[in-house]
């Protein structure tokens, strides 16, 4: 019974369905403390339900490690959560950056003005919240046990276009969208924990990219649009500016974000992170 459990594909399906269980509830729950606690701002209530989506998150991936496979949530260690988090979060944020500052430079991207401050918490909390739940879900279970199963490249091939397709359902996706976040997010957010082996900087990183195109500069995130801290426009060619699903359908975040992917497969290497597949391993 216990090979059974621990077989890769049964950890997969608990995996993913321990963490919708957890967050699905965790709405109920959030839902349930903002009633009895007689909470009415709208801030408050999106950073309580932030913080339990963020738990539930974080309790069904140590059910999977800690009870199901037997072994210490190395990839959620405690002692690397602030200094990690907070690199993710630089990394992410300079990504973007980087790829607003070339079509601010190009000409695409025109900043009209600043608006109130206060517009940066909803979207904050929604970007951690999102960082956690998906980089657990994709790179926590899925890529982490196809790895350990089928190798690094294969699980990086799936995981990564898993990635892009699970983008196909948001608002004005196109192949090319989803072809888009597979190449530059799949991609990249898997290298990183490969260097790591945690979770932590990943989780940063997506919240990072998120708040920061999001929250600061306005742009669309996967499609859905954001009122940002900036007043500022994206307008030119689909191929340069991402069309309506946003820049993450833009060639330049594909370039710069294959960039920082190889940067860190290299990384990767160089700490000899990579899993053979079955079939290459030493017997």
């Amino acid at each position: 019974m216990v090979k059974f459990i621990r077989y890769p594909l049964t950890r997969l399906a608990l995996g993913i369905a321990l963490l919708l269980g957890f967050v699905f509830a965790a709405g109920s729950v959030g839902a349930l403390l903002a009633g009895n606690l007689a909470i009415e701002n709208s801030t408050a209530i999106a950073a309580l339900n932030a913080g339990v989506a963020v738990f539930a998150a974080c309790f069904s991936y140590w059910v999977l490690v800690r009870l199901i496979e037997g072994r210490s949530v190395t990839e959620l260690s405690a002692r690397y959560a602030v200094p990690e988090l907070f690199l993710g979060m630089l990394i992410g944020a300079g990504f973007i950056s980087s790829v607003m500052a070339v079509l601010y430079i190009a000409g695409f991207f025109e900043i009209n003005g600043v608006r109130s401050a206060d517009l940066l918490v909803a979207p904050l909390m929604a970007a951690i919240a999102t960082g956690f739940i998906e980089e657990i879900a994709l790179r926590g279970v899925v890529f982490r046990i196809i790895e350990e199963w089928l190798g690094t490249w294969i699980s990086l091939l799936f995981s990564a276009a898993l990635f892009g397709a699970l983008h196909l359902g948001n608002d004005n996706a196109t192949l090319i969208a989803a072809l888009a976040i597979a190449l530059e997010a799949g991609v990249l957010l898997a290298a990183v924990y490969m260097v790591t082996r945690r979770l932590w900087v990943v989780i940063g990183l997506h919240a990072g990219w998120n708040f920061t195109l999001g929250g600061i500069y306005g742009g669309a995130v996967s499609g859905f649009e954001q009122e940002g801290l900036l007043d500022a426009a994206i307008a030119g060619p689909d191929l340069i500016t991402g069309g309506a699903f946003g820049v993450e359908a833009s060639v330049v975040t594909i370039i710069i974000g294959l960039i920082l992917a190889l940067f860190f497969l290299f990384r990767a290497g160089q700490k000899n992170r990579f899993i053979a597949a079955p079939w290459r391993r030493a017997k």
